[in-house]
Formats: C-alpha cells, structure tokens, sequence
C-alpha cells in the first residue's frame, strides 16, 4: 500500500520530499519505490515473503508463545528463548527480533491488545541516596491446571535501576514484608538512605494529616537498621514511577504466561532472569545498563552489619505473654515457665524447622522450646506443675531464699510483695529467684531488686530483666570509660629511665676530643 499511495502522490504532482511529509515515511523510502516498475515491485514483494529470516529458527517458540498468549511481548518471547535454548546471547538482534515479531503476527493474523499508563519523568537522585519498594500479584497456572495467585516485592535504586524481586505464594504480612527487605539488602549489598513507599496495610496503619502511624512490626525494623521513609499520596506516580515500572516489568517481562510450580524454584529463576535480563539490558530511560552502573552506586550504600540482617525478621512481631503464661501463635498457645508474665510482657517467635524457640524481646533469653503444632486450638508443652522443686515446704524454701542474701531489707520486702501480687505462684518465683542467685552475682542482683522495688516491679521475671539491663549497662560503661585511653606495652611499664652521671658524658667528649 505504500508503493501505491507515492505512486499516486507522485502522479498528482507532488515531490518527494511532500510525499514523504504526507505519508510520514522516511525520504529514503520515497526514494526507493518513487522510479520502481509495478512488475518489479510485484517481484520483489514476492521475493521478501519468500525470503528467509535469522529468526526463523525460532519460529516455532514464536508462534506457540504468541498462539497460547497472544499479549506476549517480543522482549519476554526474546527471553524466553535464551532460557528454552541455554544461550546468553542470541545471533539475532532484539531490535530485528521485534520486527520478526510484528511480522509474525501480520502473517498469522495475531493481535495484540496493548494497554499503556503515562507517568512524569523525575530527576534521579545520587547514588545510594534512594530506592523504591511496592509490591503486585498475578495468578499463574499451575503444572496441575489450576490458577494460582503469587506477590511480588520489587525494590530499585532510583539512579542506577538496578532491581531485585522477592515473591511470596500468600498474602503479604508485616513479618514477609521485613524479610523481604533483608533479602533485598543482601542481594545488593547494603542500603540506601531513603525508600520510598506506597502506602500500604502492612506497612502504615494510617495517615493523620501528614503523621504516619506504622505497624509495630515495622518501626521495630526501621529501628533496628535506621533509613529514612518517604511515603507517597495514593494516585501519585511521579513519585513512584520506576518502581511502577519494575512491578509491571517483573510481572509481564518475567512471571506472565510461566507455569508455577513451586516458591522456591520460581525465585531462583526470577534471580536468573535479573542476572540475564532485568539488570543487563539496557534501560530504555537512562541509555545505561543498570549492571554495570550499580558497581559504581554499592559503593555509595550504607553498609548493613549481619546482626541488622538476621535480627529485626525475628524480631518484627511481638507477641504477648497471657495471664495464663501462654503465648498464642498461629491459632495455638505454647507455654512458658509460669511467672514469666508481667503486664505487657512481650516475646519474639523463632521458628527453626519443625521447632520454635520463645524468647524475651528485651534479653533474648529463651522461655521454652517447644514441637511446631500443625492443628489449632491445642496447647502445647507440659504444665510447670510436672518439673517444679517440691522437695522443700513453700516456708522452707521462702526462708532458704532469704538467707542467700543474708536476709537484706531490700530483698525480704521485695519477697513479700511478690508473695502479695503472685501468691497462687510463689513457689515458681522463689524457684525462678534462687535459679538467678546461681547464674549471677549477689551485688549485680541486689542492684536489680532496688532498680524494681523503685518502680514497683514485683516479679522474678521483671527481676530477671532487670539483671540483664543493669549488667550490660555496666559493660557499657566501662567501654565508655576506657574509651581513648592508650595503655603501653607489658615491657615499657612500671619503670622509668636510668639517670647516668655527668662524669661520664665528659669522659666521653674527652676520648673523642683526643682522637680526633
């Protein structure tokens, strides 16, 4: 059709230059058909259907993918053939791969329906100073037929668009969102200063007048590791538009028309893909490939230390101790040793296998260890009624107690307001305080028995925290007040230099006034 509308053009007296304005094609394209015969145009038509093509090896993979999923875009089907295929680089140029594309769906008559989203450009920040985080869904088939919908967390460093992705087979929660985070940092090394965010339900709870409220799980996280947040309004892509861009790229460019079989394997061939794709290729914005300007901005990262990797995903969730020293996880209560309550009591969860370990937010000391309950509703672990000292009288063993501290005020008043507060438990208390004199020194444990008898904290297990608080405390100091003092070497100390004679520096001028 283009042959016959310059053809008519040029018999209606136009130039070529008003030909190709009029047509919007290029001059040299005027310039190759405006003197070509109808026979020879005929011929060579026929000659370039008949023609065959670099990429015609791959037609097959072409058409089945187009065939099956006739929205696949040619840089998703130009990856899925170096994956099919094993090659890292294919003897065909994207750029004639999307022509060959476009071809193919002529000739087979396979359209593609094409919705587009327009966002703002934003200046990019320095290196290290900024990434962006938001997550999608997508339902897959499965190797069994059904559907099945899977979430997707990306993070991007907003100058180098370098990317990670992370996906989850359910719903996400505080605790996966912080894990996958420390995935994120880990995967690139370190972390910015500012992430930039959606808002979302596991991340804010609300938003009053510009103060953001988070969830628990997560002011624990950005404690722990400390980076600043940027939250944006809803409907506000300008400020989110890379990381948009990312959600949309992993889903179609990655996940679209994959057959899921399982979490594990799915992330290891999105890390794949990055490695081959996501980051390789480059990015149509900046005319870079994000790879390669990323080993210039890890160095511009902060440097996250092993303990703000492994602990804040333990830590996110705190869970309550119940009156009845339970602790409720997953639709099951676990117990603890009882008078391990206290009013507002929390622990953290750690799950390790097919156990899980109870352990104190503040100490880190572990309650209990019990079996992972699959069921719901069932208590687990055995009553401290099974495993407590009851070879002394509760009068015997209240006196025993006393008289390890030799009977101090302090300690026999604290002894009798725990009698008061805990009278049903005091055995358990008396058990849990003479398992302290044990593990610890009388003066760091009487120093803990003020510390709560000024505020009122009448329990073992606030005692036991106390003990734990005041001794770091004490360690700290001592680092703090050793700071900056340079001590010398063993063989330097403890003495001070000789003191010779006069005499014998004279002695020594004369000798040498003589031989000289």
């Amino acid at each position: 059709m283009i042959y016959e509308k310059i053809q008519e053009l040029k018999r209606n007296k136009l130039n070529k230059s008003q030909v190709s304005r009029r047509l919007g094609i290029d001059y040299k394209t005027v310039l190759k058909y405006w003197d070509m015969k109808p026979d020879c145009f005929a011929e060579a038509r026929k000659q370039a259907e008949t023609r065959s093509k670099k990429a015609d090896r791959y037609r097959d993979i072409v058409l089945e993918s187009l065939r099956k999923y006739p929205d696949m875009s040619a840089a998703q089907i130009y990856d899925r053939i170096k994956e099919v295929t094993g090659q890292s680089r294919l003897d065909v140029k994207e750029r004639a791969f999307r022509k060959y594309v476009v071809w193919i769906r002529k000739k087979y008559g396979i359209k593609k329906l094409d919705a587009s989203r327009q966002y703002e450009a934003v200046a990019d920040p320095p290196m290290g100073s900024q990434a962006q985080v938001d997550m999608g869904e997508i339902s897959l088939e499965t190797g069994s037929g059904l559907h099945k919908k899977i979430y997707a967390f990306g993070m991007v460093l907003s100058n180098s668009r370098y990317k990670y992705i992370y996906w989850i087979d359910h719903p996400w929660t505080t605790a996966d969102f912080v894990e996958a985070h420390i995935k994120a940092f880990t995967y690139l090394g370190g972390m910015p200063r500012q992430i930039v965010y959606d808002q979302d339900k596991v991340l804010a709870v609300s938003e009053n007048h510009g103060d953001i409220i988070y969830t628990t799980g997560f002011q624990n996280y950005i404690d722990t590791v400390g980076f600043d947040i940027y939250l944006c309004r809803g409907s506000d892509p300008e400020s989110k538009g890379r990381i948009e861009n990312v959600i949309k790229y992993a889903k179609h460019g990655f996940a679209e028309h994959r057959i899921f079989h399982d979490i594990d394997s799915f992330n290891e061939d999105c890390i794949a893909w990055l490695e081959r794709t996501g980051n390789a290729k480059v990015h149509e914005t900046t005319k870079k490939i994000p790879a390669e300007v990323f080993t210039l901005e890890k160095e511009y990262l902060k440097p996250v230390s092993e303990y703000s990797f492994a602990k804040p995903v333990n830590a996110s969730i705190d869970y309550l101790v119940r009156k009845d020293n339970v602790v409720l996880y997953k639709s099951n209560r676990y117990r603890v040793p009882k008078g391990t309550y206290s009013k507002g009591k929390k622990v953290h969860i750690l799950p390790d296998g097919d156990k899980l370990s109870i352990v104190d937010a503040v100490t880190g000391e572990v309650y209990a260890t019990h079996p992972i309950c699959l069921g719901k509703g069932e208590l687990i672990g055995s009553s401290s009624h099974d495993n407590r000292d009851m070879s002394q009288s509760l009068k015997e063993l209240d006196a025993s107690v006393k008289a390890l501290f030799d009977a101090d005020e302090t300690v026999v008043d604290f002894l009798k307001h725990v009698h008061e507060e805990k009278i049903r438990y005091y055995r358990d208390q008396l058990l849990e305080i003479r398992r302290l004199y044990k593990e610890w020194d009388t003066d760091t444990i009487l120093d803990a028995v003020d510390y709560c008898s000024e505020r009122s904290l009448y329990s073992a297990s606030e005692l036991k925290s106390a003990i734990y608080f005041l001794s770091q405390y004490k360690a700290d100091s001592v680092k703090v007040a050793n700071a900056g003092i340079v001590l010398l070497p063993e063989k330097y100390r403890g003495g001070s230099p000789p003191i010779r004679e006069l005499s014998l520096y004279e002695t020594v001028m004369e000798r040498s006034r003589d031989d000289g």
